[in-house]
């Protein structure tokens, strides 16, 4: 993977949009290139972003939307495009009323057809959401080819494109030069995805983190707001151990008083917790504190000290040496590859 920290190669995403794209699948491309862009200028305000996206209307398509406004429908101009090798066209899924037409909606576009036959002659990449994928079969890209597609439509493309394997496994396939997906609601996945080949893992987990479901994250949350804390129950030991230590993250680690918490001995408590999380009390809670602190490194501008001492440690340095050895990374590193928060110093201020 390309690490954005230390290059400075730059890509460039051209999002198709036209009256015949389900739309949805165009605007998720788009939230998901926004947030990237914002996110990657926060964690490298001095350095040229390594990410551009442009909204592209093709010949022959009347225009739907301002495609030059910058921010909404564009990146902030600040390089000129890259070369074809770092390009990525975004093919929208197609709303069809039959499987017949969606060759037809393709070929109402031969300009678009011959575009995207040179940009993969000169090394580019396609990506295409479900249906749109009848644009580079069209191509005859998909020749020796084995992914899968939409069920709806699958017994149109393999009778249209014999020379491609319809069965693949996945719904997301990824060629060298032709990446698609299954449906239309994958759109958002299936471009964090593509982020993650084109740029960096670090870029897509933090894309994934803020636009996908975290149910765990969702739970740290409400622990550090101190909302919604969950009682006690009597349930199992491991069950009223656990609850416990996940209510209690910043207090100091005794077995005795879990052990009476658990209305158990502290022989048993450890024999328990192994059999069913197969680890101790004491891992369960240094895992529990190390989540914890990285939600904050990403999403405050906390101290390491105060993020410490929210979880457990009145000693930075050794809370350090855990995360490094929990992560294999220091936290001030972590905070740099995955922060969500620019420095104070970088704010904007907007004049009233």
């Amino acid at each position: 993977m390309t690490n954005t920290a230390t290059t400075d190669t730059h890509f460039e995403v051209q999002v198709l949009c036209f009256p015949e794209a389900i739309m949805g699948t165009v605007f998720s491309a788009v939230d998901v290139l926004r947030l990237a862009e914002t996110v990657l200028k926060l964690r490298n305000p001095h350095a040229p972003c390594s990410l551009s996206w442009k909204l592209v209307t093709p010949e022959g398509s009347p225009a739907l939307f301002d495609a030059s406004l910058p921010g909404a429908f564009a990146s902030t101009p600040e390089r000129p495009s890259p070369p074809a090798k770092n390009t990525l066209i975004m093919l929208p899924a197609l709303y069809a009323s039959n499987a017949p037409e969606l060759a037809i909606i393709a070929e109402r576009y031969p300009a678009l057809l011959a575009q995207l036959a040179a940009h993969t002659e000169r090394g580019g990449i396609i990506a295409a959401c479900s249906t749109g994928l009848v644009f580079p079969g069209l191509l005859g890209q998909l020749a020796g080819l084995t992914l899968d597609t939409h069920w709806a439509f699958k017994a149109y493309f393999r009778r249209r494109f014999p020379d491609c394997d319809f069965s693949g496994p996945e719904s997301m396939s990824f060629y060298p030069q032709l990446y698609s997906c299954v449906a239309p609601s994958q759109q958002t996945e299936f471009m964090i995805a593509i982020l993650a080949r084109m740029l960096d893992e670090q870029l897509a987990q933090g894309c994934a983190r803020l636009l996908l479901v975290q149910a765990e994250r969702q739970q740290l949350g409400n622990q550090l707001m101190e909302q919604d804390w969950l009682s006690m129950t009597s349930d199992s030991p491991v069950y009223r151990a656990k609850q416990w230590l996940e209510n209690h993250i910043e207090e100091p680690y005794d077995l005795a008083a879990l052990a009476a918490v658990a209305s158990s001995s502290e022989r048993t408590l450890l024999r328990h917790f192994q059999t069913v999380l197969g680890m101790t009390p004491l891992d369960y809670l240094q895992d529990l504190r190390v989540q914890r602190a990285k939600m904050m490194l990403e999403i405050s501008l906390n101290s390491l000290q105060t993020i410490a001492n929210a979880c457990g440690y009145t000693n930075a340095s050794t809370f350090s040496k855990l995360f490094r050895r929990a992560m294999g990374m220091s936290p001030g590193e972590y905070r740099r590859h995955h922060t969500f928060r620019t420095k104070r110093s970088h704010w904007r201020v907007t004049p009233h």
